[in-house]
């Protein structure tokens, strides 16, 4: 056996370089079956085949990155990997590190003693010229460096663009310096922070170059003449603030030298022909979800960066499954920006993760360096934005301080609404917004649906409204976009039915501005904030979002006492979620009072929609022929107004009626028209509750598998748009369907799992539907 696997190690390393070579082509190599092929190698290595030919891969790949002058790319391309971002994750993988550590790792085995990189490699000191000396590890990029790596050498100007403390030098540096052996001329690394006039660039590039100015001879000229002939990389870092005359030197330079490269950094882009610009992206974070697995938690590059700089500042500081949500929120809360985490990581000295959280939580962006030597717009996160800031026009800093009322993100017709004013000029916010990209203030991104938004940066965003606060902005503004989102909020109340989809998907994608609206309305617009919230208590049941549409309700209930309408829609609410979350009894109250106010009112509709709400409470709290009169009622009222989306939402609890009180024949052809009727008007509630009411008349009439089937497409369904009560309820429902089939084990544990929901959602299911109590012991108690 060992000469069969030897064998196939050989044959492996020959075919190294070929992307192509698989299990098909290593079987006819071996002149054997794919299966035989598989059979040998398992039992020799308890390895599949792929996976022995991915391990030799990268075995070779590690060797050649440790003792060859490769880059990554090289590696990989040499390995017979056709992605190199595939070929860097395929490596953390097996070895537990980047391929690019690999390479770190070379410099550390040779390092003896104080032993510098210039002294390991005399080549690189003589190539990198001027170029800023490491201090601290360099953590993360692992993408980031490939894939500009690439770009370097296909484009001739790359310029990397982004806000101020995103590590765009120090990633500039990074990826210069694997290029050494591609420029023997050298990588010049040209510094323009600390220069305040643009005459001193051409200057500053000179001395960088160790060139001397001849008397009454254009400086351009000179430059151009001594590297005329030469292959070079020029990094011009910090271009920002002297922007047109970079490009100009940019421009003449690419024109006038053939082998030279140059590489950017700036918070706008150059804008001139040729020019690759690649958008600097903040470190990886931790999803909120994974916060408490210290595994997840590590595999994010911010926190790997806080970890490295909090040991460097306290050597006592660990890592733990305590702090780890901890350091991940305080990451968050700084948007991944190296800059600002090391500042932060830099007070561990002093206080723990915890203590910092709470203690500076409201001003991270304001922690000062502890490095005297810093250079100033780097002492604080702050003062990165505001060297930023002073470089925009007066229309530019007007818009974006208008532009950090945003929470979470926006579109262009949300800026124009919110932001025009006798200041502002809405047609021309488009342009404005167009200059804050370029120069790095504001960032953009793509939905799921490719619509593309906005978003400020949080530390972005606290700099925005704090400068709001300062100039007595704030509360115009702040009343603009409250009075915005009210008028959606109210407009997708009157359209739930007719247009529940759209006004959903809507919602839910600006639910964080809806948050930051309602939050800021209940300390300044009382009134406001009870209307507002009124109309959103339908979308919180659709979203399961109970505990917090609960709360705002609450809150809001007191401020409308004086409007009958916003009173009587505040009560349907909470008794909508109320008894969503378990209570009927409280559900029934609540709708009650509301039903006599719409009654009052003779607002037919409303009416409708409280008598249909209130049948299924009633249902299962034992009043039966209330609930069966009510639904009746407000189907009947539906029919006769007309209206298809409201005859829809009130034939949703006329069918809930009839199933749940086993009315099966009766109930499933109305289950139908409701399905029907729900997919034709994209009337999310009835799509789900249709399905799910399927089920229950499969189950009911213990046809087992067409109720597995039936449930299993509710559970898609309800996934698909959000809903996890009804997932829950759905999972369940599968469970009962398997138990009925006598495969208990998986129905037990199914049963668990949709239980675990309802936990996390706050439902109480016991006694919460009669029939479903009967079916739990049915089904689950006695499997």
């Amino acid at each position: 056996m060992d000469t069969f696997i030897k064998g196939v190690n050989e044959i492996i390393v020959a075919k190294m370089k070929d992307e192509g070579f698989g299990v098909s082509e290593l079987a006819k190599e071996m002149n054997i079956s794919r299966t035989t092929l598989h059979r040998k190698i398992k039992s020799g290595t308890g390895q599949s085949v792929s996976q022995l030919i991915r391990d030799t891969r990268l075995k070779r790949a590690l060797e050649l990155l440790e003792n060859e002058p490769l880059t990554v790319a090289e590696a990989a391309y040499m390995t017979g990997f056709r992605s190199a971002t595939y070929f860097s994750k395929c490596f953390r993988e097996k070895f537990g590190y980047p391929p690019v550590e690999a390479i770190k790792q070379t410099v550390d085995s040779k390092d003896l003693g104080n032993s510098n990189d210039h002294e390991i490699f005399p080549e690189t000191a003589k190539i990198l010229n001027h170029f800023p000396i490491e201090t601290t590890s360099f953590i993360g990029r692992d993408q980031e460096i490939v894939v500009l790596i690439d770009l370097i050498r296909k484009h001739r100007i790359v310029t990397l663009t982004g806000p101020g403390g995103c590590g765009k030098t120090r990633l500039a540096c990074r990826i210069t310096s694997t290029l050494v052996r591609e420029y023997p001329d050298g990588i010049w690394f040209v510094n323009l922070a600390s220069l305040q006039t643009a005459d001193l660039v051409v200057k500053q590039l000179m001395t960088t170059l160790g060139l001397s100015e001849i008397p009454e001879k254009d400086m351009m000229k000179i430059v151009e003449e001594s590297i005329r002939d030469k292959r070079l990389l020029i990094l011009l870092d910090n271009c920002e603030h002297l922007l047109i005359t970079c490009a100009e030197i940019t421009r003449r330079l690419i024109e006038s030298v053939p082998g030279l490269t140059m590489v950017v950094t700036s918070r706008e882009a150059l804008n001139i022909k040729g020019e690759k610009v690649w958008i600097v992206p903040s470190l990886t974070l931790v999803d909120p979800e994974d916060s408490n697995e210290v595994d997840q938690v590590i595999s994010s590059e911010s926190v790997r960066l806080f970890t490295d700089r909090a040991k460097l500042n306290n050597p006592s500081f660990k890592l733990s499954a305590r702090n780890a949500p901890t350091i991940s929120t305080i990451c968050r809360k700084v948007d991944g920006m190296p800059l600002a985490i090391e500042l932060v990581a830099g007070r561990t000295r002093h206080m723990d993760a915890m203590t910092m959280l709470e203690r500076l939580s409201d001003r991270l962006d304001r922690i000062p360096s502890m490095d005297p030597g810093i250079v100033k717009r780097h002492r604080t996160i702050q003062a990165a934005i505001e060297w930023s800031y002073n470089l925009l026009t007066e229309e530019e800093k007007n818009l974006f301080r208008k532009l950090s009322v945003f929470s979470g993100g926006f579109d262009l017709i949300d800026a124009e609404t919110i932001c025009t004013n006798e200041s502002m000029n809405g047609g021309k916010i488009l342009d404005l917004l167009t200059q804050l990209v370029e120069k790095s203030m504001i960032q953009t991104f793509y939905t799921p649906e490719r619509q593309l938004r906005y978003k400020l940066l949080v530390t972005l965003q606290s700099y925005g409204t704090a400068i709001l606060a300062d100039n007595g902005e704030e509360e115009e503004i702040r009343m603009s976009h409250l009075e915005y989102y009210k008028r959606k909020a109210k407009y997708a109340y009157e359209e739930q039915f007719e247009s529940q989809s759209t006004w959903s998907d809507w919602l839910e994608k600006e639910r964080d501005n809806l948050v930051s609206a309602l939050n800021w309305a209940e300390s300044n617009a009382t009134k406001t904030f009870a209307e507002f919230a009124s109309y959103l208590s339908w979308f919180w049941r659709l979203k399961a979002d109970l505990l917090m549409g609960m709360n705002y309700l609450k809150r809001a209930l007191p401020e409308s006492f004086d409007s009958p309408e916003i009173h009587a829609r505040i009560l349907l609410g909470l008794g909508l979620l109320t008894w969503t979350s378990g209570d009927s009894q409280g559900a029934v109250s609540y709708m009650h009072k509301s039903i006599e106010i719409w009654r009052n009112l003779e607002l037919q509709s409303e009416i409708a929609i409280a008598l249909s709400e209130i049948s299924e409470p009633l249902l299962h709290s034992g009043e039966r022929d209330a609930s069966a009169k009510y639904s009746a009622e407000a189907l009947e009222l539906a029919r006769k107004l007309g209206i298809p989306g409201l005859i829809n939402h009130c034939l949703i609890y006329y069918c809930t009626v009839l199933v749940h009180t086993k009315q099966y024949d009766e109930g499933e052809p109305l289950v139908e028209e409701l399905l029907l009727a729900s997919e034709e008007m994209g009337h999310i509630y009835g799509i789900e509750t249709g399905l799910h009411l399927f089920g229950d008349c499969a189950v009911g009439r213990k046809d087992y598998k067409e109720g597995e089937k039936r449930y299993a497409m509710a559970v898609e369904t309800s996934l698909k748009y959000g809903n996890m009560i009804y997932v829950a309820f759905d999972v369940q429902g599968v469970a009962f369907a398997l138990a009925g089939q006598g495969r208990y084990a998986k129905a037990i544990r199914l049963d668990a799992a949709a239980r675990e929901m309802f936990k996390k959602i706050g439902i109480t299911i016991a006694g919460m539907v009669i029939f479903w109590d009967e079916w739990i012991e049915t089904y689950i108690e006695s499997a």
